[in-house]
């Protein structure tokens, strides 16, 4: 039987759009670095494959079977043509549909990853859908979530910019939906965004009506929020990334709104309210 590969599966997206799979009836091949680990954490509702994109030998048995793909660039890839040789790889074991995350504006930007990334599946012919999402919505209990809990702030260099929060539960959706309904996807972009962009003082309004206590958002320059994290021990390449990202914001780049998420799904994208309803127990002291 055709197996669909879920790759970055212990990631926020990845194992979210292995979670939809499930609930639709299907039982994925989640790809993962330790099957053993993951046979423990996450049961056995999933199928496990070994993979590491800088180990082409284990390339065949995770492709093996495998008509449809969910993928993500790997952050921690060391050879930078990884991953051309894992889309050729896909191509020769017959994968017929690729479902990848990029990022919002990436036509746009040539210099991140995904920009050649996304030229590579196109050339290779294999039928994709695109996931061109912004900013997650999860970062709250990602990224930000030690601040939130220590400091009851959000300590991000995003000025007064508004961003187009993006739930990756609507993300994961329209991914598994594409790998469902296959090619009435096939070779299309899809923008998901929020119905609404707020600013961070927005959204520490609202976890602060959620959670009961007051969250603020500080509103930190570039130099206070990088020398406040250098302290902290973050690595120097992430925070340049992460400082990026938040540019994007304060400059007004990602504040676009589309209805992708409606459109394909039939439901209006989750708000940052619901999600904070949601998740509250990250930030419960």
């Amino acid at each position: 039987m055709e197996r669909i590969l879920v790759t970055g599966f212990t990631g926020t997206v990845g194992q979210e759009a292995a979670k939809q799979l499930v609930r639709w009836g299907e039982r994925p091949r989640c790809a993962v670095r330790n099957v053993e680990k993951a046979l423990q954490q996450y049961g056995t509702e999933y199928e496990y494959a070994a993979l590491d994109f800088d180990e082409e030998a284990t390339f065949p048995a995770a492709l093996a079977g495998v008509g449809r793909l969910f993928l993500m660039y790997p952050p921690m890839i060391r050879e930078k043509d990884s991953f051309a040789r894992f889309i050729a790889a896909a191509k020769q074991h017959g994968v017929r549909h690729i479902v990848y995350l990029s990022v919002k504006d990436v036509q746009y930007l040539p210099f991140v990853p995904h920009h050649k990334n996304e030229k590579l599946i196109k050339q290779s012919g294999i039928p994709y859908t695109f996931l061109r999402a912004g900013y997650f919505t999860q970062n709250l209990n990602l990224f930000l979530l030690g601040e939130l809990m220590k400091h009851d702030r959000i300590f991000v260099p995003a000025g007064k910019g508004k961003t187009s929060f993006t739930d990756v539960r609507d993300i994961a959706e329209i991914g598994a939906l594409a790998l469902l309904e296959g090619e009435k996807h096939y070779n299309k972009s899809y923008v998901p965004t929020g119905s609404e962009a707020l600013t961070f003082f927005e959204v520490a309004d609202i976890m602060t009506k959620v959670l009961g206590r007051r969250i603020t958002y500080t509103n930190p320059t570039v130099k206070e929020f990088q020398t406040y994290f250098r302290q902290e021990g973050l690595e120097e390449a992430y925070l340049k990334v992460v400082t990026g990202i938040h540019l994007f914001t304060k400059i007004g780049l990602a504040k676009g709104i589309t209805r992708d998420i409606e459109r394909v799904t039939g439901h209006p994208p989750l708000s940052v309210r619901q999600y904070v309803e949601d998740y509250r127990a990250y930030w419960e002291k």
